[in-house]
């Protein structure tokens, strides 16, 4: 993220040096080459002679003396040409000039964009570091809140107590979300591949899914694009499960009737019919928080740990969604 952020800061620096550097240096270029056409050669006589070529500043009379006149067109063909000689030596010394600045520039650039962005990235590194030891903190308290109520003997049914059942619950996925999105932020460690057989692991995954797939009536449709003999890829089983795991709960959430799913030794593509995500808020679904629909249930971390694990696998999740198909792809 901050790589990004720097390498914008570097081209915003850079487009703006080179639109000014090319306006001025285009506007004296043009101003040279306009004066230098603008002036005329010195009206002289030439003559020639035995000691050589002699000039007086007269109006000069080329047509009674074709002698002087062919060797005053010489002199003019001279003049013009050390012109045009002048002007391309100007237009590469202007060009050189400006990527002399440009280089500059750059160097400048990324020292003070490090500079401009230390602040933001400490503070970056610090709520990481918060937001992990505030989900182990509360982690522990819930657990003890859960195991009590499920102890202690409350065989009357009690709506006071289910609502706490239920706000507990809540607490602990949005709590376990917090720390796996931490865990994500900071993950450092090699990424493991092994062979996957795909068709396999997205079927063990839709299964355990199969109990809200029959209470919602929605119809799945899993198509596989692989080669005759191939079955298994290299790929991080463990982060494109929860990839998968995370966008077909998506899926579901907001899915009406059918959902669609594709797999290729690429690619992991899920559809979805239901309402369509306005185009205006699309790019902004792997927000962390950040929800389409505020009344839904939800925390608004899953898209947002998706594509953190995406990256981190240097893998990429794209968005679609119109006439009332919402499609995420998963390019790896």
């Amino acid at each position: 993220m901050f790589n990004k952020l720097r390498t914008h800061f570097i081209l915003i620096n850079l487009i703006t040096t080179s639109i000014i550097l090319a306006s001025a240096f285009s506007t004296v270029y043009l101003v040279a080459k306009n004066t230098s056409e603008a002036r005329r050669p010195i009206d002289v006589n030439i003559n020639l002679n035995e000691s050589g070529i002699t000039t007086e500043f007269q109006p000069a009379n080329d047509a009674t003396d074709p002698q002087s006149a062919y060797v005053r067109k010489i002199v003019e063909e001279r003049i013009l040409a050390d012109r045009e000689l002048s002007l391309r030596s100007l237009l590469i010394t202007l060009i050189v000039t400006g990527l002399a600045v440009e280089i500059i520039v750059a160097v400048f650039s990324y020292y003070f964009a490090d500079q401009a962005i230390k602040p933001v990235k400490e503070a970056y590194e610090s709520q990481k570091i918060f937001i992990a030891n505030a989900s182990h903190e509360i982690k522990t308290p819930v657990a003890a809140i859960k195991a009590n109520l499920e102890a202690a003997d409350l065989s009357d049914e009690n709506h006071w107590i289910k609502n706490i059942e239920l706000e507990a619950d809540k607490i602990e996925t949005l709590n376990l979300a917090l720390l796996r999105l931490a865990k994500t932020d900071i993950m450092q460690e090699a990424i493991v591949t092994e062979d996957v057989d795909l068709e396999r692991l997205v079927k063990a995954v839709t299964n355990s899914f199969s109990s809200r797939l029959e209470q919602k009536g929605i119809n799945l449709k899993t198509d596989s694009d692989f080669k005759k003999g191939q079955k298994t890829i290299k790929i991080n089983r463990a982060d494109f499960k929860e990839i998968f795991e995370i966008l077909f709960d998506n899926a579901i959430k907001y899915c009406k009737k059918s959902i669609e799913i594709k797999i290729s030794p690429h690619s992991l593509l899920i559809k979805n019919d239901g309402a369509t995500i306005p185009k205006e808020k699309l790019p902004r679904i792997f927000d962390r928080f950040y929800q389409v629909d505020k009344s839904s249930n939800g925390s608004g971390l899953g898209l947002a740990i998706a594509m953190s694990l995406a990256k981190h696998n240097n893998w990429n999740i794209e968005a679609k969604s119109e006439n009332k198909i919402t499609s995420f792809e998963l390019k790896f």
